[in-house]
């Protein structure tokens, strides 16, 4: 945990972690833009509004789903604390559609080729969160330490899967007392106060800033593909990483259903890419021809079909 990557001056490290996410994530764009034929003056005009819709939608879902504050009130984006992926994701989808739209640009190829700066972008974010101490994963420990908690909901949220989380995991991480994984601890008499040091957690973070690398990479590659191939990529992996990873973080609730805030807004993202699938699968049939003419076939050259 390194909150602070400076102090005099004072520079925040999730902030320089977030532009650092958008500013690697325009130079990906640009470097796409001339095989899916997209202006890159057209990058350039999307790549200064994301980070203003972004950080609203990010606030705005913060302050509706998590403070369940009112509309109007959730709309102070500027009073509290506190970022929701998703909200930015969704806030910066709409974004980039709009301006797709109002400009006229091929849409679908616009989507292609934004979408893997988004994981990139994410990539840098999850980064930034785990050197600020925030998004913080399950307590890796002997399960009886948590099955004694009086309250069995917490027992669960901050260890899901004892299978997977036990004491000595080679890649647990501790947080100093300063900390948000340190309060918990002690608020759930898991540790007294007076250690210097939380408990050993899953570096959750981190596990989904590497998966997000993985995901920009894999999307990211020269190939050929179908329209709209590159973003449903994106759209799917990311939510199956999301639906996956929220297992591991102790710090989300439940929201409905026994999953989190965020695994429900995965589960009807894949649903929604599930819809398009099929939907683009029609289409694709009834734009085939039907016609039963024989048609001449070339003569072969060599052996090469």
């Amino acid at each position: 945990m390194k909150p602070a990557l400076l102090l005099y001056p004072h520079i925040s490290a999730y902030p320089v972690l977030l532009l650092l996410g958008f500013f690697f994530g325009w130079l990906l764009c640009r470097s796409r833009a001339e095989r899916y034929g997209i202006g890159k003056n057209h990058l350039d005009n999307i790549a200064l509004l994301l980070p203003i819709t972004g950080l609203f939608g990010a606030r705005l879902f913060a302050r509706l789903f998590y403070a369940k504050l009112p509309l109007l009130e959730a709309l102070k984006v500027w009073e509290g604390e506190g970022l929701v992926f998703y909200g930015g994701f969704i806030a910066s989808a709409l974004a980039v559609i709009l301006y797709g739209v109002l400009r006229k640009m091929p849409l679908v190829r616009l989507l292609d080729c934004v979408a893997p700066s988004v994981a990139l972008g994410l990539a840098f974010g999850r980064v930034g969160c785990f050197l600020a101490g925030c998004c913080w994963g399950d307590v890796c420990i002997d399960h009886s330490q948590v099955a004694s908690l009086r309250d069995q909901t917490v027992a669960l949220r901050i260890q899901t899967f004892p299978a997977i989380s036990p004491e000595q995991f080679p890649l647990a991480v501790q947080f100093p007392q300063k900390s948000a994984i340190y309060k918990q601890h002690v608020r759930h008499g898991l540790i007294s106060g007076a250690e210097s040091k939380s408990l050993p957690v899953h570096p959750v973070q981190l596990y989904e800033a590497v998966l997000a690398a993985l995901l920009c990479f894999y999307a990211a590659r020269p190939r050929l593909a179908k329209p709209g191939d590159v973003a449903l990529m994106v759209m799917v992996g990311y939510a199956l990483i999301r639906f996956a990873t929220e297992f591991l973080r102790a710090d989300n609730k439940v929201y409905a259903l026994g999953m989190t805030f965020s695994q429900v807004v995965s589960v009807y993202i894949l649903l929604g890419c599930a819809v398009i699938a099929l939907l683009r699968q029609f289409l694709s049939r009834s734009d085939t021809p039907t016609t039963t003419e024989p048609v001449e076939e070339p003569a072969a050259v060599g052996n090469f079909r």
